[in-house]
């Protein structure tokens, strides 16, 4: 009964962070100087699962390359995505008995993302004047509300507190099933993204989600077949 208590305030606490996600993404930031981002270095390293992540922004900027509010979109988008997933693979280190290779994969999502939202922080800062001053109707962010919960593959609430109460095996089913339905999510918003004329940066960082994504798919499709 404890430990079900723990599990649900954890789960709101961490509803209670996605709903300030692109918030904690300043208040994570506030204070240093932002570099302005530029295309990023190809090559940048994954976290524990051995994939590669987004590549990082350079310091100083091109100013043959405006941002527009569709580059804005992606990263304001992809904090919300990285944020919820990392919450994800966290509730799911904090049950017992897990499987070892769920657990791995959870471990090493949770240290990559923790990379990346870095990486986006620094743009969502630098890129400020680029934000539209109302949510958009249409493009790649349209529908998403203000503050991204009606993203593509987001999960319910009732989603999330079923995976919460979950134990072995039935939690590493849950937390696959949920990441392989936000993760299809991820692939149809970057494929929109990079069907437009992007900035550089988010062109080579749109790339390099995309290769991620469906490499995930894989492990979690393998994570399921491997459950009991």
């Amino acid at each position: 009964m404890r430990r079900r208590v723990v599990l649900v305030v954890a789960l709101t606490l961490a509803l209670a962070t996605a709903a300030v996600g692109v918030w904690l993404a300043i208040a994570a930031t506030a204070g240093n100087t932002v570099p302005t981002a530029t295309p990023p270095a190809a090559g940048a390293s994954g976290g524990a699962s051995g994939r590669v992540g987004p590549a990082a922004p350079s310091a100083s900027a091109s100013p043959a390359a405006p941002v527009t509010a569709d580059d804005y979109c992606y990263v304001e988008a992809m904090i919300y995505y990285r944020v919820k997933e990392q919450e994800l693979a966290e509730t799911l280190l904090r049950a017992q008995g897990i499987d070892a290779g769920a657990s791995g994969f959870a471990t090493g999502i949770a240290a990559r993302d923790e990379d990346e939202l870095e990486r986006l922080r620094a743009w969502y800062l630098s890129w400020a004047d680029a934000r539209p001053a109302e949510p958009p109707s249409d493009g790649p962010c349209g529908g998403h509300g203000t503050d991204h919960a009606q993203m593509p593959g987001m999960p319910s609430w009732s989603t999330l507190q079923g995976f919460v109460d979950a134990e072995h095996p039935d939690a590493e089913r849950r937390f696959a099933e949920i990441l392989q339905v936000q993760n299809a999510g991820m692939i149809a918003l970057v494929t929109l993204i990079l069907e437009g004329d992007q900035h550089p940066s988010v062109a080579e960082s749109a790339e390099e989600v995309l290769k991620q994504a469906e490499a995930d798919q894989e492990t979690l499709q393998g994570i399921l077949d491997s459950l009991p």
